[in-house]
């Protein structure tokens, strides 16, 4: 698997392309608000001659859909959420406007299951709520590789003050689900640089044990 990254928007999301060696690539959280970041995507897909086949939101935060409506006419593809945060995108188009965005009404989602694969590629659904109910991770195993959403980043995690977050449920996603992967697995967050699980595991100031 290899993985372009975008870093789009005012909120500086990260948008990901995933793809293999069958050509076929999916995109992971669609931030391209501009005509040029639009552009700047089909541009890389065209140049690497792939078939886009699905488009999955982490989250359903105005910052990570804005690109959803074009993203997915323009490569005739569904995109596929948490049933858990459907509740987000009724509210999409207020929360964009309080920032300055002007939404495109993005498709409806299909329900996330239990793995998204593209070509000979499978990335395991983990529910890792507390930025938002229905906040995911994905997480390819043979790869090494967890795409985790606002829920971790580099030196520290996902807000839980926003609606549907909730602190308790955070930190029992990144103790009980992200911490349990291999220490090697690469972290590609939502916003932020690249990190590793073992580097977050001990470095992290908020996922340190007090007595440490």
């Amino acid at each position: 698997m290899k993985v372009k990254t975008f870093v789009f928007n005012s909120f500086r999301v990260n948008t990901y392309v995933a793809w293999d060696e069958s050509g076929e690539c999916i995109f992971i959280d669609a931030g391209c608000y501009t005509e040029r970041e639009q552009d700047r995507v089909e541009k890389f897909v065209a140049a690497q001659n792939l078939r886009p086949v699905a488009l999955v939101n982490t989250h359903a935060h105005v910052d990570h859909i804005v690109g959803n409506a074009f993203l997915c006419k323009r490569y005739g593809i569904d995109s596929y959420l948490h049933k858990d945060d459907f509740y987000n995108l009724s509210y999409a188009a207020e929360h964009g406007a309080m920032f300055g965005f002007e939404l495109q009404t993005p498709p409806t989602p299909k329900a996330l299951g239990d793995s998204v694969t593209f070509g000979g590629t499978q990335l395991q659904t983990l529910h890792t709520p507390g930025h938002s109910k229905g906040c995911v991770s994905l997480y390819a195993e043979q790869q090494g590789v967890a795409f985790t959403g606002d829920t971790l980043f580099k030196g520290s995690i996902g807000r839980s003050d926003l609606p549907g977050g909730d602190l308790n449920e955070l930190m029992t996603s990144l103790h009980l689900v992200l911490m349990r992967l291999p220490d090697a697995t690469a972290v590609m967050p939502g916003h932020g640089f690249e990190t590793a699980i073992g580097d977050e595991k001990w470095q992290n100031p908020f996922l340190q044990p007090e007595e440490r």
